[in-house]
């Protein structure tokens, strides 16, 4: 009875080592499969046991942030943007200005921006934003305090970045990315006909992105740089 009982327990521990020890196998050669870049991996019969393969190559979307960034351009537009004394002819804050007429709250539309992405691995990818954004703000009469006219403008980003994906799960991603781009615009100053474009050397950073679904998505970021700071949300396609 104890020779059965030893056998029986012998046999059974066989069995559950070996789908184990397969396992642990299965494992490693996945991680190998992935370190050489291959599709699929298969078994000597030529089952499929892990795929490595894109479900989608290509992504586009299109999306809206909120609150407009900090960037350089701000900086070289800071004379038509955030002087409160638009029609001066004189240097800034001299007596002229006291008698110049000046700009009320500056509004903005927010960042629009599309992309394209192209995605290399699961868990990397590149791609290219383009944003605009528009400004304006009304003009008053330093003599009468009423609305005579109005200076607007327009911004433009480039942005080439890179995306790191470290929850890619079918439906639920998470991601970080990082960017460098170019950043062009101009501002029309509407009480004297005075423009002034100007370009800059501009930057993004996405600390937390999320987007949700397969083919058609959701998207919802943080980010800090040029093209807003604070949140930014769209759509997009997968292909």
């Amino acid at each position: 009875m104890k020779k059965f009982v030893l056998t029986s327990l012998l046999v059974l521990g066989g069995a559950l080592y070996v789908p184990a020890q397969s396992r642990q196998e299965n494992l490693l050669a996945e991680d190998d499969a992935v370190s050489a870049g291959k599709e699929d991996l298969k078994d000597d019969r030529g089952t499929v046991l892990f795929s490595n393969r894109l479900p989608y190559r290509y992504e586009v979307n299109i999306g809206w942030a909120g609150y407009p960034g900090s960037s350089a351009l701000s900086d070289c537009f800071s004379d038509l943007f955030y002087d409160r004394y638009v029609n001066s002819t004189s240097p800034s804050g001299s007596m002229g200005d006291i008698y110049a007429d000046y700009a009320g709250p500056l509004y903005s539309t927010g960042n629009i921006a599309a992309e394209f992405n192209i995605q290399f691995r699961k868990w990397f990818a590149l791609g290219l934003q383009a944003g605009a954004e528009g400004r304006w703000s009304p003009v008053y009469s330093s003599d009468t305090g009423e609305k005579i006219g109005k200076y607007s403008g327009m911004l433009f980003y480039f942005i080439p970045y890179a995306r790191f994906t470290y929850l890619n799960h079918r439906v639920v991603k998470l991601y970080s990315a990082v960017g460098v781009g170019v950043g062009a615009g101009y501002m029309r100053n509407g009480g004297t006909g005075y423009i002034k474009a100007a370009s800059s050397v501009v930057g993004q950073v996405i600390p937390i992105g999320i987007m949700l679904g397969t083919r058609v998505y959701g998207l919802f970021e943080t980010g800090i740089g040029s093209m807003y700071c604070g949140c930014r949300v769209g759509i997009g396609y997968r292909f």
